[in-house]
């Protein structure tokens, strides 16, 4: 009899040693599952926070651009025109600024941003014969792959050919003026080839005659 009570006590105490043993192993878990949903959170808003620091990076950068522009555009007394032309980060344009009919000046000014994307572009810009002064800047950073902007004189031969990296931000500036004697080197139709690996991004690439 005695020895049947000290087996069924024994029963007992193991029975509650593995019903502890289990519970502790789900309270692990629950806090594993807890700690993960909170880090894929904190992660969420880190990204929203970044994704709005790079809007507002771009709309500082847009509106420098206008400005700019727009004081140029007053000189001659002609105004400059904005257009939306894609998507970069999703639910955010890129922009496509060109100033046209004002005497003897142009601009355009092209920007895009990358989320982790490949793709490629290519376009042209002319200059003409009445055009003395040439001024080409390139700004651009990346987190993440690569941005790679060339551009060409009207002959084929490269003017600037530009890799953009996480190694650190780019930001080129050239005036050229246009002598007699070079002016077949400047005139014509300008090529500018944009190319992204996988990047994660952006760039502004802008020309601006006189």
């Amino acid at each position: 009899m005695k020895t049947q009570s000290i087996f069924r006590m024994l029963s007992l105490s193991l029975l509650f040693v593995l019903l502890g043993s289990v519970a502790m192993a789900q309270t692990k878990e629950e806090k594993k599952a807890k700690d993960a949903e909170m880090k894929a959170k904190q992660e969420q808003i880190e990204f929203q926070r970044q994704q709005m620091k790079e809007q507002q990076l771009k709309t500082i950068e847009l509106e420098r651009a206008y400005a700019e522009q727009a004081r140029e555009a007053s000189r001659s007394r002609s105004s400059a025109r904005v257009y939306s032309t894609g998507t970069g980060f999703p639910d955010e344009p890129s922009y496509f600024i060109y100033s046209g009919g004002q005497e003897n000046q142009s601009q355009l000014t092209i920007r895009n941003s990358f989320n982790g994307e490949t793709d490629s572009s290519e376009g042209e810009f002319d200059v003409n014969e009445s055009t003395t002064h040439i001024r080409c800047t390139i700004n651009g950073k990346a987190r993440s792959g690569k941005i790679n902007i060339k551009v060409l004189y009207p002959g084929g031969k490269v003017f600037k050919d530009l890799s953009i990296t996480s190694s650190a931000e780019i930001s080129f500036t050239q005036n050229m003026s246009i002598h007699k004697e070079e002016r077949s080197k400047y005139v014509g139709a300008w090529k500018y080839k944009i190319s992204a690996d996988k990047a994660e991004g952006s760039y502004t690439l802008s020309f601006m005659t006189h």
